[in-house]
């Protein structure tokens, strides 16, 4: 604590000098207008949400958009009705920029948004309108809506950059989940537009493989994936939304090595999936929401083919979704993460997580509520905790208590959810954590975005089994890029997926101490100091 004043100086000294280290030469996205981006319209996982709407920030601007736009009166109406009501829920702020306007969903306004999915499909949907016809009243030139490339990063064990991939992703593209296969190679499980589930298939260099689509006619995501320990994977999200009918099923599909389906799957009633997870007889167990008039979170245990054998809604009426379900091979049961961002929303209070540990056959045992954590982004599940300690670690939030700012939280819970301490690892801006694993006993790595204005930079961090900070990492360029998924290697290291705008669709190689990373790796050494002060509770 008492050298702080010195690192800090420090970093002020660094920091300008690294700046000066020429980046390489690569393929920037073209900028629009006034070189501003139009940025995505909905980042997922993220306390605010961002969109570019034109030359001004009167409300009635952005619905002459809807009007302008290629629809249908029924159509635009909707949009204009929804639009209306995510006005009313939710507090804004106007920021001008040259020729366009950013509108943001305020974090710092006493709320931590969360948007349903309905509303982030909206938000979409109004941004691709605006994409067809977006003028500056300066100079008349039409700006172009950029696509996002998904981006695939490889690490060593500390977090050092070995090597990192892009390839094309499509508007309001967002990657859900990666893993690393059998023959090293990475599968990478992403949406496009909200309208298609996508996997994408590379080699042990990240060299694209192959890529297939999934679905039909109406809008089909992706949430998450297993590799199903004979070389396959399983597939978990949603089919069939349109705006008209406003339902969805929740879906889950099987697919080999090349990406050819195996079979598919959908389950009655108004439902999604979120997370899955392999059982110990080679099943799955899902876990997700159903509608029926409210929100509640559902569990569903399947067999190795997919085929139902139970389904359980768990926490009572209104009781949210299902952000995370692992299984607890000690005793055959499965622990659940339940948030209800819907609640909040309506009572201008943080998301609470709740716990809930089932037996095998989805009876709950026990529950546990975490007071120590803000459940606004959602939460991960890890286990195991080394030494032979029986519990688990809940990586999430971006707001804590007990913390000065806004950042990640890490909680450690024994075998029954008694919390045995709680930590805040500080870092500047705000830090949502979007995939979390713990690649060996004890130890654990997280990944996020910071937002402390302007560009977004991806992270990864990697703690002990006391929670302390032992390496952290920051990756991007010039524009905004995120990190939303995370997995171990076999020879050690990490992989990180998520969308770039830094980078272009051609990708670029850099080894760990490339030129050019010297304010990346000063940012790094400077946020580990600060991390290293991290609030612990407990």
């Amino acid at each position: 604590m008492k050298y702080l004043h010195v690192i800090l100086i420090l970093c002020l000294l660094i920091l300008p000098a690294a700046a000066e280290t020429p980046r390489p030469a690569e393929s920037p996205v073209e900028a629009p207008v006034d070189r501003l981006e139009i940025d995505d319209a909905v980042k997922q996982a993220s306390p605010h949400y961002v969109m570019l709407v034109g030359t001004d920030d009167e409300q009635e601007n952005l619905l002459g958009y809807i009007d302008r736009s290629p629809r249908s009166n029924e159509e635009k109406k909707a949009l204009k009705e929804s639009l209306r009501e995510i006005w009313e829920k939710y507090p804004v702020v106007h920021e001008t920029e040259g020729a366009v306007t950013r509108i943001a969903f305020d974090p710092a306004a006493g709320e931590n948004p969360v948007l349903t999915d309905e509303e982030n499909t909206v938000l979409a949907d109004i941004s691709r309108a605006m994409a067809e016809e977006f003028a500056t009243p300066a100079t008349g030139t039409q700006a172009t809506w950029y696509d996002l490339s998904i981006w695939l990063v490889k690490t060593d064990g500390q977090g050092n950059e070995a090597w990192n991939r892009t390839y094309p992703g499509g508007d309001s593209a967002d990657v859900a989940s990666v893993l690393q296969a059998d023959d090293g190679g990475y599968l990478i499980a992403a949406n496009t537009g909200f309208r298609d589930a996508l996997l994408l298939r590379t080699d042990a260099d990240g060299n694209e493989v192959w890529r297939k689509t999934y679905g039909g006619p109406d809008w089909d995501t992706v949430r998450a994936v297993v590799a199903t320990g004979d070389g396959n994977y399983v597939v978990a999200g949603s089919t069939g939304w349109t705006p008209e009918k406003d339902t969805r099923s929740a879906w889950l599909f099987k697919v080999t090595p090349d990406g050819r389906e195996v079979w598919s799957r959908t389950f009655p009633g108004d439902g999604l999936f979120t997370t899955v997870d392999l059982t110990g007889d080679g099943g799955f167990i899902l876990g997700g929401k159903r509608n029926t008039g409210t929100n509640n979170a559902w569990l569903v245990r399947v067999d190795r083919d997919g085929r139902e054998e139970w389904n359980r809604t768990i926490g009572g009426n209104d009781s949210g979704i299902v952000d995370s379900v692992i299984s607890t091979p000690v005793d055959g049961g499965y622990l659940a993460a339940v948030r209800n961002p819907w609640e909040a929303a309506r009572s201008g209070t943080a998301a609470t997580i709740r716990l809930f540990k089932t037996d095998p056959t989805g009876e709950v045992l026990w529950t546990k509520t975490l007071d120590e954590m803000d459940g606004g982004t959602g939460a991960t599940l890890l286990e195991p905790l080394g030494g032979g300690a029986v519990g688990y670690l809940v990586a999430g939030g971006a707001f804590c208590p007990g913390s000065d700012l806004p950042g990640p939280c890490l909680t450690r819970l024994g075998g029954t959810g008694d919390v045995a301490w709680a930590v805040t690892p500080e870092i500047p801006g705000v830090f949502p954590i979007t995939s979390a694993v713990a690649p060996s006993p004890g130890e654990y790595a997280f990944t996020g975005t910071v937002y402390a204005g302007g560009p977004h930079d991806g992270w990864l961090v990697l703690v002990d089994h006391r929670g302390d900070v032992t390496a952290a990492r920051s990756f991007g360029g010039d524009a905004t890029d995120d990190i939303s998924a995370l997995a171990a290697t076999a020879d050690g290291g990490y992989v990180l997926a998520g969308t770039t705008r830094s980078f272009g669709e051609n990708g670029w190689t850099a080894p760990a101490r490339a030129p050019g990373f010297g304010a990346l790796a000063a940012t790094a050494a400077c946020g580990i100091a600060l991390l290293r002060r991290g609030v612990r509770r407990g």
